[in-house]
C-alpha cells in the first residue's frame, strides 16, 4: 500500500465517523418524544385546549429538565462519548500515515489542537447547542400554546414533527448535530495534519477525502489534485479559485490565506488539505511550481525529478 492510498484510507473516517453518530440520533430523538409525550398528559386542558394555568407553566419547566436529563445520562450521553473518542483514534490514524513519509516524525505536533475541537464539539452537543437550538426551542412551542390556548392534539403534533421530524425535514437534535458533527471531525484531523505539515516542513499537498453526492464545485476541481502550500494560500486570498468564483459556495466566512489548510472547501467539507512526501507528487506538479518560482528543489530531488 502506498502513502496515498494510506492518506485516502485516513479520511474515510472524515465521512464515516460523523455519519455513525448522526445514525444514532432518530432513537434519541424517539425517546425524547416518548418523554414529552408521557408528561405533557398532566397538562390542564379547556376541552380540547391548553389553559394558561400556573400547572401548565411549571409543567414546561418539568417536561425540560426531564428532556435534559435524558440526554445528559441515555443514550445520547453515550453516543457522543464514543464519537469523542474517535478523535484520539483519528490522531493514530494520522500518525500511520506521517510516519511512513518521514523518519523525522516525532507524533507530537497538533494534538492540543485537536484537544481544542474535542473539548468544543462536546460542548456544543451537549450543553451549548443543544440548549439553543432543541430545548429552547421545545419550550417556546409550549410556552405558546399555553399562552394563547392554542389545541393539545395540534400542539402535539408540532412537537413530534420538530423533535423527530418529517420526510423532509430531520429531526430536531439531527438537524444540527449533523454538520456540527462532520465540521468538528474534518476540522480536527485538518488542524493536527497540517500541524505535523508545517513540523515536517512539507511544501506540497493532496486535496484528498471521498467524493460524495453533495461535493461542492470548489471541491471537484480539486478532488485528487496536488498542489503547492503558495497555490492553497492562493484560494485563501480569492486569487486563482477557478470557475467557483469567490467566495464560492459553502466557503466559510473565517477563510483566507492561513484557515483554508483547516477549513478547505468550507461548511459540511469532508475534504482535507493533506501534506504529502514531494516524492508522492507527480512530476508535472513539482515541474509547475518550479517554473512559476514556488518551489526550489534541492540537488537529488533535481535529479530525480529531471529538472
Amino acid at each position: 500500500m502506498t502513502n496515498i492510498d494510506d492518506l485516502f484510507k485516513k479520511n474515510k473516517r472524515l465521512r464515516i465517523i460523523p455519519e455513525e453518530f448522526i445514525e444514532k440520533l432518530p432513537a434519541v430523538q424517539r425517546n425524547q418524544f416518548y418523554i414529552l409525550n408521557r408528561l405533557i398528559k398532566e397538562a390542564e386542558l379547556n376541552g380540547e385546549s391548553f389553559t394558561a394555568s400556573k400547572t401548565n407553566y411549571n409543567l414546561i419547566e418539568k417536561i425540560r429538565e426531564a428532556l435534559r436529563e435524558d440526554l445528559l445520562s441515555g443514550d445520547y450521553k453515550e453516543a457522543v462519548k464514543v464519537f469523542s473518542n474517535e478523535f484520539k483514534k483519528q490522531i493514530e490514524s494520522n500518525d500511520k500515515y506521517f510516519t511512513k513519509i518521514s523518519d523525522d516524525y516525532t507524533g507530537l505536533a497538533g494534538e492540543e489542537a485537536v484537544k481544542i475541537i474535542q473539548r468544543q464539539t462536546v460542548q456544543n452537543l451537549i450543553q451549548d447547542t443543544i440548549t439553543k437550538d432543541f430545548l429552547n426551542p421545545v419550550e417556546g412551542v409550549l410556552n405558546s400554546a399555553i399562552s394563547s390556548g392554542a389545541g393539545f392534539t395540534e400542539t402535539l403534533k408540532n412537537l413530534n414533527e420538530f423533535i423527530e421530524g418529517n420526510e423532509e425535514t430531520a429531526g430536531g437534535i439531527a438537524r444540527w448535530a449533523k454538520q456540527l458533527a462532520h465540521d468538528s471531525f474534518a476540522n480536527a484531523d485538518r488542524a493536527y495534519g497540517n500541524s505535523v505539515s508545517d513540523e515536517l516542513e512539507l511544501e506540497f499537498y493532496l486535496y484528498a477525502g471521498d467524493e460524495i453526492q453533495t461535493t461542492r464545485c470548489f471541491c471537484l476541481e480539486r478532488y485528487g489534485k496536488f498542489y503547492h502550500w503558495k497555490e492553497i494560500a492562493e484560494w485563501g486570498r480569492g486569487e486563482n479559485v477557478g470557475d467557483c468564483g469567490f467566495p464560492w459556495a459553502g466557503m466559510n466566512r473565517d477563510t483566507n490565506e492561513d484557515t483554508i489548510f483547516n477549513y478547505a472547501g468550507g461548511y459540511g467539507c469532508l475534504h482535507t488539505i493533506a501534506g504529502v512526501s514531494i516524492f508522492d507528487v507527480p512530476e508535472d506538479v513539482v515541474r509547475r511550481n518550479v517554473e512559476n518560482g514556488n518551489y526550489k528543489p534541492s540537488k537529488y530531488e533535481d535529479e530525480v525529478f529531471n529538472l
